[in-house]
Formats: structure tokens, sequence, C-alpha cells
């Protein structure tokens, strides 16, 4: 419906990467916006040139939760509301922005995060602003970045 009525986005979950419910399948809700032809989860659905609507997500998305996020949905063209991907980071927002910036290159690079962060700063301090994300998406990401502390 947001879409027939001309919404530029909608929110759409973060199919298990953030703190929302929702599944990796659920890559379907953004498809459903963005495409032009799309087999939904009841029926193919037809736009005919309908202008998209952009999909917005949010809910405890950080730099590390991002590449895996990108590659599930197989784009990053969308919104990202991440307030406490941001202001969370170590050390402040605007350093937290730009782990998120720098973790979408990761993606689009298809670099390994764990080497990508050796050379990008912002990112590889997100590791210690969101240790409990950190040890369960990069096992050994102390020693991989040479970080002694047990966050």
């Amino acid at each position: 419906m947001a879409r027939l009525q001309g919404a530029s986005g909608i929110h759409v979950g973060t199919m298990g990467y953030g703190k929302m419910e929702g599944e990796k399948d659920d890559t379907i809700i953004a498809r459903m916006i963005t495409e032009d032809s799309v087999n939904g989860p009841y029926f193919h659905q037809e736009w005919l040139g309908m202008n998209p609507t952009t999909p917005i997500i949010s809910g405890g998305m950080n730099a590390l939760r991002m590449p895996g996020f990108f590659q599930n949905l197989g784009h990053s063209n969308l919104i990202l509301t991440a307030g406490g991907g941001s202001f969370g980071h170590i050390d402040g927002a605007a350093a937290g922005a730009t782990s998120l910036r720098q973790a979408e290159q990761c993606w689009k690079e298809g670099a390994d995060p764990l080497e990508f962060a050796k050379d990008h700063k912002e990112f590889a301090r997100a590791f210690e602003s969101f240790p409990h994300d950190a040890d369960r998406l990069y096992p050994g990401w102390r020693e991989a970045l040479r970080i002694n502390s047990a966050a």
C-alpha cells in the first residue's frame, strides 16, 4: 500500500541482522517495494514502472552487522537510521558514521572485515565499540586486530 500511495520509504526490518524480529529470508519485503517485477510471498507483482519505495532499516544496526546485511540483501540502496551504531561508537558519532560508510565500502570491495579493519581506523574501532557483536560475528577479532581488552 505504501508504494501505491507514493511513499518515498518504508521500514522493512533488519532481516535478522539487527535487534528487530526477522530472518535472512525477509529480503522479499525489500524486493516488493523496489523491484518492478517480483514474486512475493503469496503472488507475483508487476509494478509496471511505478516508482520504487526505498527500504528503511534500523534497530541495532552498526558497522559490524552491515557487511553481512548488504551481502544478504544484495545491495546497499537504502536508508539506514543507525543512531546507536553512530552515537555508540567509542570515538563519537562522527567516527560512528564514518565506520558505517566504511562497512559499506568493505562489502562493496568484497573484503574480509578483519583485514579491512586493519587499514580503516573507524571501522576497526567499531569492534571495540560493539564487542558483543564482534565476538559473535568475528571470533578471534581481538587477536587479529591486536586488541588486548576483554571488553
